[in-house]
């Protein structure tokens, strides 16, 4: 059975048989774990807190109380890990950095952001 959604799986099974030893050092820093957000959800005169389960990064996922704003895995990190293997005809074009998202769903990094931290064009 599997511990998360079948997309993390996919990615930690590509990584785990192509990384070398310190790529794997990398991969272990930024473990993906079961995390929850809440956040307020008002409708039609309503107010509640609601809670979100995601796939999150022990080390980059950092919940703000009611945000869900927060970065869900692969991470920023572990999608760069896995841009080195950008050529490999089992990489899945999602997993590139332009695609990191929040627990919400929406993007880090909007389309039409014009550079990366580490120096990648989003175009």
């Amino acid at each position: 059975m599997a511990r998360f959604e079948r997309f993390v799986e996919e990615l930690l099974d590509f990584l785990l048989t192509r990384l070398d030893e310190a790529g794997f050092e990398r991969l272990v820093a930024h473990e993906p774990e079961r995390m929850f957000a809440s956040h307020i959800f008002s409708d039609g005169g309503r107010c509640e807190t609601r809670v979100v389960s995601f796939t999150g990064c022990r080390a980059c996922s950092q919940i703000t109380p009611g945000s869900l704003e927060v970065e869900a895995w692969p991470c920023l990190p572990v999608r760069t890990l896995a841009l080195r293997f950008a050529d490999d005809p089992d990489h899945a074009y999602g997993w590139r950095p332009e695609y990191a998202v929040f627990a919400s769903g929406k993007l880090v990094r909007p389309v039409g952001d014009v550079e990366w931290p580490w120096g990648l064009s989003s175009a």
